[in-house]
């Protein structure tokens, strides 16, 4: 398998899902965007639905961005997992989480939620996807306590979802209050 002609097809597939959306995402438009022909798809994943959840679960090792090349979010520096400071939150929501939450990671993420409704494949990867990265934030904000992890990832897809809907949230403020609860919460516990 040509490494080149896959890594072409999963950006194709994110270019396509972010500019068109899942519903106008077909085998053709994700070769028009990779700029290969149609075929390749098939040759390469065996059908839209793998392609769709080879491209999660290339977002979620990290192997691919899941955002534009113009979106100014900062990538992870190396030793990511160490936990975060009380006094970084402020940097680290400002820097990591709000470019995230107001990029086309925001427009990618709703139309995966999208696609699971409709595709097993990608339903397992999306599932697996949000695990790392509930582990991920007990990593960096020391947490072990799962339902805590499910509700800081439910908040920040809400604020990603309510955003979507109105740009004039003040994301930064919200991730950096949210992360504030977090951490004072965190410390009396322990």
């Amino acid at each position: 398998m040509s490494q080149d002609t896959r890594k072409k097809l999963l950006e194709g597939a994110q270019k396509c899902l972010v500019q068109e959306g899942f519903r106008k995402t077909s085998v053709k438009a994700i070769a028009r965007y990779a700029g290969v022909n149609h075929g390749l798809v098939h040759h390469y994943f065996g059908s839209k639905e793998e392609l769709l959840a080879a491209l999660v679960q290339a977002v979620a090792s990290g192997e691919s961005r899941p955002y534009s090349a113009e979106s100014k979010v900062v990538p992870p520096p190396a030793g990511d997992d160490a936990v975060m400071a009380p006094a970084g939150i402020e940097t680290f929501a400002k820097n990591r989480l709000v470019p995230h939450l107001t990029s086309d990671y925001n427009k990618l993420v709703m139309e995966m939620l999208i696609m699971s409704a409709e595709m097993p494949l990608v339903a397992v990867q999306i599932k697996m996807l949000l695990n790392r990265r509930r582990a991920w934030f007990g990593r960096i904000l020391d947490i072990e306590d799962p339902t805590l992890l499910v509700l800081i990832s439910s908040a920040l897809m809400g604020l990603m979802l309510q955003y979507k809907l109105d740009s004039t949230i003040d994301v930064e403020r919200a991730v950096t209050q949210l992360f504030s609860m977090i951490v004072k919460t965190n410390k009396k516990e322990k």
